[in-house]
């Protein structure tokens, strides 16, 4: 949908600022620092997965491994958070028959032991991943996350299970294919991602102080929202940002009760590509209710915004 507004100056001068920020916060790719991490670490799994493999009876070789970027680099919505740790995910891929070796918690150690350096570089296993990171003067500065994915029968399995949990399954997944989706979303729209930028932005000032991940709805989510619930309106990020965000608003159901409190407030947004999963299905009903609240109160500010035509009194809404 291509919608347009009558220009002013005023409201060319706020499209400026809008896209002043864009360059502001975009991250355009990889730092030197994460590139070379990246490449260090990639260079390690090659070298010294196989042979960790084997410990556990399992044949692979260094040419049967294949490295795909996921997340926001790969799509090009990035965007900085000062103060915060910067975070890759860079999946590794290999043929291995999951019905001979179905627990994935030893793929997991294998990859974490291969990337270990005695007190220097610690690995971590996480549910959906192996996590390293770097940190400087205490505080973590980057991280690189390595999804493990098994390719069997022309299909990917992400390992999912922490070291010790009983929990852990081979999960059919489409990382290729989340990307491919993207990709095409955001092919020649330029707009679209710089409202994914503004969108996630908002999320980082408004989840800035949360000390649990479940309670921040999940980046993915809301760029797929985005992308769904696009309304496009040439030279005019304002407009665009408002009708895209109060779509996304609508597709919360929502309770109240007899005075008009908000009860109960839920979302439901699927992945696009297997396992067709609900992308926030981690956030408890008070965490969904918070999340609907502050983006009511967004998609108001940006109604007040819409309906000036003083740029500097709409700036003061957004």
């Amino acid at each position: 949908m291509k919608c347009y507004r009558k220009g002013s100056v005023t409201m060319k001068k706020l499209q400026k600022e809008f896209e002043d920020f864009n360059d502001e916060i975009k991250i355009g790719s990889e730092s030197d620092a994460l590139r070379d991490k990246r490449e260090k670490l990639k260079s390690d799994m090659e070298d010294y997965f196989p042979g960790e493999c084997a410990k556990y009876n399992i044949d692979i070789n260094k040419s049967d491994l294949r490295f795909i970027h996921q997340g926001s680099y790969k799509i090009g919505t990035t965007i900085s958070n000062p103060g915060k740790s910067i975070d890759l995910d860079y999946a590794v891929i290999f043929p291995l028959d999951i019905s001979e070796y179905d627990d994935p918690r030893d793929l997991k150690k294998a990859a974490r032991n291969a990337l270990e350096i005695k007190n220097v570089r610690i690995p971590v296993i996480k549910e959906p991943c192996v996590t390293v990171a770097y940190h400087s003067n205490g505080n973590e500065t980057m991280h690189i996350d390595f999804p493990i994915y098994a390719d069997y029968n022309s299909c990917l399995y992400l390992a999912r299970g922490k070291e010790f949990s009983e929990n852990f399954q081979w999960e059919q997944a489409d990382p290729e294919g989340l990307n491919n989706y993207f990709l095409e979303k955001f092919k020649d729209n330029e707009q679209l991602k710089r409202i994914v930028r503004y969108i996630k932005k908002w999320k980082q000032e408004k989840y800035n102080n949360s000390t649990s991940n479940h309670e921040v709805p999940p980046s993915v989510g809301l760029t797929i929202l985005a992308c769904e619930h696009y309304h496009a309106y040439t030279d005019d990020d304002l407009s665009s940002l408002y009708y895209t965000m109060k779509a996304i608003r609508e597709q919360f159901t929502v309770s109240k009760d007899w005075d008009g409190t908000i009860t109960e407030a839920t979302i439901t947004c699927n992945l696009p590509v297997i396992p067709y999963s609900n992308v926030f299905y981690k956030m408890t009903s008070s965490h969904l209710k918070t999340f609907y609240n502050r983006l009511d109160t967004a998609v108001e500010n940006l109604r007040e915004a819409v309906n000036l035509s003083e740029a500097y009194e709409a700036a003061k809404y957004v």
